[in-house]
């Protein structure tokens, strides 16, 4: 996990690795049995559940396995599915933000690289 530039919400945010992703993709496809492996796995006695989610119930778990491994209550569980790490570039190395996809050749930020686009 590592806090990155995240271009749909224009922040930074904290952006999931391989594992942790597919943590929170289980979570949302299986529940609550996942998250509760996960919790054990992790030897957490002290978790406790939020009483109340602002959204829809089928999002519940996702949102708790995002809390567990990022300790930050995330409200929008869309964030969530496109906050993951590998979906972006590298950084930038002139402005720092990630070019927005891996294939990209130039930053959309700031324009770095734009000087070797062919021009049409």
């Amino acid at each position: 996990m590592e806090e990155r530039f995240c271009w749909r919400c224009n922040v930074n945010v904290v952006m999931l690795n391989e594992e942790e992703f597919s943590l929170c993709q289980e979570a949302f496809i299986h529940g609550k049995k996942i998250v509760e492996k996960e919790l054990e796995r992790r030897k957490t006695k002290d978790f406790v559940w939020l009483d109340k989610i602002e959204t829809f119930e089928k999002y519940r778990y996702l949102l708790e396995m995002y809390r567990i491994l990022t300790g930050e209550y995330e409200s929008n569980p869309l964030a969530i599915l496109h906050h993951q790490s590998s979906r972006f570039g590298k950084d930038c190395p002139n402005c720092k933000k990630p070019f927005r996809t891996s294939r990209a050749i130039y930053c959309a930020s700031c324009g770095y690289g734009s000087e070797n686009l062919t021009k049409i």
